[in-house]
Formats: structure tokens, sequence, C-alpha cells
């Protein structure tokens, strides 16, 4: 195995390590926050979570514009004065827009939501900044960095939700409006690590703001594509989150969104690679791009409905724990599946898109899916008026995309994706029939079973294939 190999794998490790904490951190406040807080205190907590999903969106698109222009650079070969200037003007639109965003709250917005927009606009700042250097220390691969704050994170939510389990043992009211602002921060401190941490790039000599300025909008014209594709992609995933929010009471919206909440013990997991995929993959030759490309596919929907298994012990847990929020059982035993088809499209495919420079390919792509999907949600909600109507519309978007996003790759790379489609669906079918049966031993035992026969099954011959391949990665 050579050196590059070794440090890949070296990274994936670190960073799994470091997520390995953080869903820890997660199962605890996952289960701990809706344990202390009622339903409709929880549901306003989750709304707030859910927008702030979108702050990304404000940066313009200059974070996707530096990712797309220096991905794979060393640190070393930063320009730095270049940097402290993008870093000003960075700064200086985000306070601008925090500024409008706060006062369109204060002024117009009524109820618990002018609180929840107002911990957004003040949000803002510290939640792109903290993705503006994980960007960086992602494309020049110091995942140091990014192992670092996972665990700086985890310590200091578990901290915070200790003392809060502390005050409500005791007695004092605790509501959503202190989860918030621990929230907030939080992200501030780690935005202050950061700016330790990358103070060269920040202070210092900067070049001429008005050269740099045009610099900017290049970086925004450039990153903008690709800002859109992640806004319509985390509008196709959140979609049905919305809909629920608007169309549905408070305590609909908080079981809904708890259903979510435990999606993200496996979107924690997988995102150590999606770190590291990247970075790595602009490093590698179109000729290596290919090669790896169904491998990378058949590991990232393996490994997700291999984790499906944990639908069982987790539903055990919420009717002994939570059994206020049983109900979201049904909502995640249907979305679960989703996840796969999802992560492969996050993880996987959306990297390659990027890495060969085909954003406007995905954006337009998205585009076309969200439509679907705005669509499909509305009529299934106008004809049947459930939570569990969205849920399916959502599945089925879910497989409309993933089509729509491989075809180009079955053009360019030959790749019979239909194969894979076949072996998500199979699984999903068996997922919903194993998940029927009363007994849960039973049940999980059967999926694990059908999943291990069925994975071996049909792809035994592609992994033998490419065990020994990674060590040739250069």
């Amino acid at each position: 195995m050579n050196k590059k190999t070794k440090d890949i794998l070296k990274s994936i490790i670190g960073v799994s390590f470091s997520n390995i904490v953080a869903i820890m951190t997660g199962l605890m406040m996952g289960f701990i926050i809706p344990k202390i807080l009622d339903i409709n205190e929880y549901g306003y907590y989750k709304a707030f979570t859910m927008y702030i999903t979108y702050i990304g969106f404000i940066s313009l698109g200059v974070i996707d514009g530096i990712v797309l222009t220096y991905g794979g650079i060393d640190y070393e070969d930063i320009d730095k004065s270049k940097f402290r200037t993008y870093f000003t003007w960075y700064i200086l639109m985000h306070c601008f827009f925090t500024a409008i965003i706060l006062a369109i709250a204060i002024i117009f917005i009524k109820g618990e939501y002018k609180f929840i927009f107002s911990m957004f606009a003040i949000n803002i700042i510290p939640v792109n900044l903290i993705g503006y250097f994980q960007q960086i220390s992602q494309i020049t691969q110091r995942f140091k960095e990014y192992t670092a704050i996972n665990l700086i994170k985890s310590i200091l939510s578990i901290f915070c939700i200790g003392i809060t389990c502390i005050l409500y043992k005791s007695n004092v009211n605790i509501n959503y409006t202190i989860y918030i602002l621990i929230m907030i921060i939080i992200n501030y401190i780690l935005t202050g690590w950061y700016i330790f941490r990358y103070k060269e790039l920040i202070f210092g000599k900067r070049n001429q703001f008005k050269p740099i300025l045009k610099e900017v909008l290049l970086l925004i014209k450039i990153g903008f594509p690709l800002l859109f594709a992640n806004l319509c992609s985390s509008l196709i995933l959140t979609l049905d989150r919305q809909l629920v929010n608007l169309l549905f009471d408070t305590s609909t919206y908080a079981i809904y969104a708890f259903a979510y909440n435990m999606l993200g013990l496996v979107t924690v997991a997988t995102s150590a690679i999606s770190a590291v995929l990247y970075p790595s993959l602009k490093r590698i030759s179109e000729e290596k791009l290919k090669e790896y490309y169904p491998l990378l596919i058949v590991l990232i929907t393996c490994f997700i409905f291999g984790t499906l298994s944990l639908y069982y012990p987790l539903a055990l847990f919420i009717k002994w724990y939570l059994p206020d929020y049983a109900r979201s059982l049904e909502i995640f035993r249907i979305i679960f599946p989703g996840l796969a088809i999802s992560g492969t499209i996050t993880v996987v495919i959306h990297n390659y898109y990027k890495v060969l420079g085909k954003n406007k390919t995905y954006f337009k792509k998205s585009v076309r899916v969200l439509i679907i999907s705005i669509l499909t949600n509305l009529i299934f909600y106008y004809i049947y008026r459930t939570v569990i109507a969205i849920c399916i519309a959502s599945i089925i978007t879910m497989v409309l995309w993933y089509i729509l996003v491989q075809k180009y790759f079955g053009k360019i790379y030959n790749y019979k994706y239909f194969k894979d489609l076949g072996y998500v669906i199979i699984m999903t079918m068996i997922f919903y029939l194993a998940t029927q049966i009363s007994n849960y031993y039973l049940g999980m035992s059967i999926y694990i079973s059908c999943f291990l026969f069925i994975t071996i099954f049909y792809y035994y011959k592609l992994i033998a294939r490419y065990r020994f391949k990674l060590s040739q990665l250069d």
C-alpha cells in the first residue's frame, strides 16, 4: 500500500473516530432533548434546526467557488494575503445579511417564530464562518482539524446538555429557547477556535480591496451553480419536513422531525467518507475516477442498508424511553430506506459531478427533481391529507432523483446503474416486509440474513475484483 493510500485511510479513520464521538453525542442529544421538552417545544426546536440548514446559501457561493478553484491545493501554497482579503469581503457580506434578516424578524414576524428567526439571523455569521474554514481544512486535506472541531463540539454539547439535565432534575423549567441559545454559543466558540487556528489567513497584510472584489465576484460566479445545486439537494431532502411544518400542527411536526432525527445517526457516520472523498478524488486521474466509481457506489449503498438493522433496537428503545414519540416509528420505517439513495447521491455522485466540473449539469437535474418533488408531495397531501402520504411521496422522489443523476455516468462510464437500483428496490421491499413482523427479534434476524445473502449474491464479484485495487491509488 503506497503512502498516498495510507494517508487517505488514516484521514478516514481519524474523521471516523471523531464522527463516532459525534454519533454518541447525537444519540444523547437526540433522546434527552425530546425527553426534557414537551412535544410542542420540541417542534419549535426542530423547526429552528431545519431552517439552520439553509444558512449556507447566504454565502452566495463564495465557499463553493473556493472549493472548485482551490480544491486539492496544499496549505503552504495558499496566497495568504489574497485569502485575508477574501475573508474581509466574506465577513462584511454576512454582517449585511444578518442585519437585514434580524430587522425583518423583529419588525414583521410574530409569536414563537420571531425568536426563531432572530436567532437564525444571529447564527448566520458563526455557521458560515465554520463552513468557510472547514472547506479550507478539507481542500488542503488538513483532516486533523476536522477531527478536532468535531471533538470540541461534542465535548461542549455533552457539557451543556449535562447542565440542562441537572437543572431539569432540580425542577427548573427548561424550554426550547435554552437549547437554541446553547447551539448558538457553541457555534461562536467553534468560530473563535477557527479564527485562532487560521489567524494567518485573517490578520496581516491584505491585497487591495477593489481588485480582489472582482475575484470574489468570480468565485461567486463559479460557485453559484454548485450553491444552487446544493440548495436544490437540501430542498429535496427537507421538502417533506417543510410541508409538514407548514401544513400540520406543531406536535405533528415534532413527531415527524423526531423520525428524521434518528436518520441523522447514519448520516453522521457517512460524513466521514464524504469529508475526505472530494479532495482525494481531485488528486487522482480520470482513469482512476472511472475505475473507482462503481466500487464507491456499492460500498456506500451496502453500508447504509446494513445500518437499517438499527431500526429494531431503536424501535424497542423509543417505545420504552419516549412513548410519546412512538408514532414516529411508522414514519421512520418508511423513510429509512430512502437514506441509502440520498446518502449515495450526496456522498459519491455529487462529489463526482464536482470533480468533473459538471455542477451545472447536476444543478439542472436537481431542479427537475425538485419540481417533481413539490408536485408529488402536494398531490399526495391533497389526496390523502396524511404525513404518511408525504413520506411515500418523498421515497418516490428519491428513486427518480437517483435515476436522473446516475444517467450521466451511465453514458460517460457505460455504467449499468439499473443493477444498483434493482438492489436498492429489493432491499427496500425486504426492509418493509421484515419490519411488518411484530416480533422484532425475528424481523431483525430475517432482515440481516436477507441483507447478507442478497449483498453477497449481487456484489461478490465486484468486491473481490477491487479488494486489492485501493493499494494502487495514485
